[in-house]
């Protein structure tokens, strides 16, 4: 890159600014997330210099970053076309595949970068955890030994190979690398939840509760670790899921959370989409997807309505949502709060297993009521609390959700003045080798309620 042109005038840098100081400048910003100032530069720049490499692909991994991951492979395409031995732009080709799911191809970009350089220890573990995501566990610990060979004082090397032992069910070796992970960087939350479930498949939970323990005296106010603790040891639980561990759980999964439902064979959307369809929605309707998630059910339900609006806690769900181009409106909200502040606006609300993260349910259905025109309709899904302790109307299971009781559902809707038109027992979804049931909900509000 020239380190003696300069900018036109006007623009977010300085006139006097270089090139490249302009360039180093913007991957500064991009590094510290300040993507929306950094990509600006980046496409000044690009005006400049179109076919520049690591331009290209810094500004690929941006887009991918900003939720445009189909946009951020084709810029680093283009930058392995100006600079076709780029290393970093082959891997971070792979990594994009790698997020959407596309492991083999992800595998191809991979092996060519250890064509480059066998001794890149990133491209040796991005490689096992695509080699195991494609169900070939034996390859990937081959690969993921290397990585560490390379890099024996990075942390993550440790978790992803535990990983694969867990998959493999070598569970005693998974446990070791995980508490050794976690030696090397107490602050990975993934690590601790990681050996958590590992503990809870030996059936020791004991050593559950004592991981999760470990866990808050290092950080006692973490969000996640407090929730699951209430989860395993069934003291203290909370009447919902906080804000924060909400928030924090969603944030973390949101690049690869539809991936990771793909691999559940997720129906929970396209339930609710039948559901909708059963009471024949009119074109001018306006609709609410309350916990829309990165959009999933938005963009089965668009097509049935005149008028779609998102509410989500998690600010990167919906980065992914805005992405799909479906919704007129998209909120950063809590769904409690927001049906209490918006007036008899909809026709219809969907809530797509959002309630698995509320246990009382009164307070969310009676403000559901606000949002709602006369008449109006709320189609949602929850996990089934099949078997329940007398008098029991939900349980806070061990992986964070809640299920709860068909009677206790009935009663709440029919004491916030719904009318219940349909609740089928469905499966959701599949959990490690077994079935999730739950219940797909459609309650119609009673005039004058």
């Amino acid at each position: 890159m020239a380190a003696d042109m300069n900018l036109p005038t006007g623009r977010v840098v300085q006139q006097n600014m270089s090139l490249d100081e302009a360039f180093q400048f913007a991957v500064y910003l991009h590094q510290a997330n300040q993507l929306e100032s950094a990509e600006r530069i980046y496409r000044q720049l690009l005006e400049i210099l179109p076919n520049d490499a690591d331009l290209l692909h810094f500004f690929g991994m941006l887009r991918n970053q900003l939720g445009f991951a189909e946009e951020g492979l084709e810029w680093i395409k283009k930058a392995l076309l100006a600079e076709p031995n780029y290393i970093d732009a082959e891997n971070s080709l792979g990594n994009i595949y790698l997020q959407v799911g596309q492991s083999e191809l992800a595998e191809r970009h991979f092996r060519r970068t250890l064509e480059l350089n066998p001794q890149f220890a990133a491209a040796n573990a991005n490689l096992g955890i695509a080699l195991k995501d494609q169900g070939r566990a034996e390859e990937a610990e081959e690969f993921l030994l290397k990585a560490i060979a390379v890099e024996p004082e990075v942390a993550h090397h440790y978790q992803n190979l535990a990983n694969v032992y867990r998959n493999l069910q070598r569970y005693g070796e998974a446990v070791s690398l995980y508490q050794k992970a976690i030696s090397m960087h107490p602050a990975d939350a993934m690590a601790y939840q990681r050996l958590t479930r590992t503990f809870y498949l030996m059936g020791k939970l004991d050593c559950c509760i004592e991981v999760l323990k470990q866990w808050l005296a290092f950080d006692p106010d973490n969000p996640t670790a407090l929730h699951l603790l209430a989860a395993y040891t069934r003291n203290n639980m909370p009447s919902r899921a906080s804000d924060d561990y909400v928030r924090e759980t969603f944030d973390r999964f949101a690049a690869s959370f539809d991936n990771i439902l793909k691999t559940l064979d997720y129906q929970a959307p396209t339930l609710v989409h039948q559901a909708l369809q059963g009471i024949a929605p009119q074109a001018d309707w306006k609709l609410l997807d309350a916990g829309c998630g990165t959009g999933l059910c938005g963009t089965l339900v668009r097509p049935l309505v005149g008028y779609l609006v998102g509410v989500d806690l998690s600010a990167k769900m919906l980065v992914k949502a805005r992405t799909r181009n479906v919704y007129d409106a998209l909120h950063e909200a809590e769904l409690t709060g927001f049906f209490s502040q918006t007036a008899a606006l909809f026709d219809v609300i969907t809530c797509v297993d959002t309630f698995c993260y509320f246990g009382d349910l009164s307070e969310a259905v009676t403000a559901s009521v606000s949002a709602l025109k006369p008449n109006g309709w709320f189609i949602f899904t929850l996990e089934e609390l099949r078997q329940t302790e007398v008098g029991a109307d939900y349980q806070l299971n061990v992986q964070g959700r809640y299920a709860h009781a068909e009677t206790y559902v009935r009663r709440i809707l029919r004491e916030a003045g719904y009318r219940i038109h349909r609740m089928d027992s469905a499966v959701l979804r599949n959990e490690f080798t077994e079935q999730v049931f739950g219940l797909v909900v459609t309650a119609r509000l009673m005039s004058g309620a």
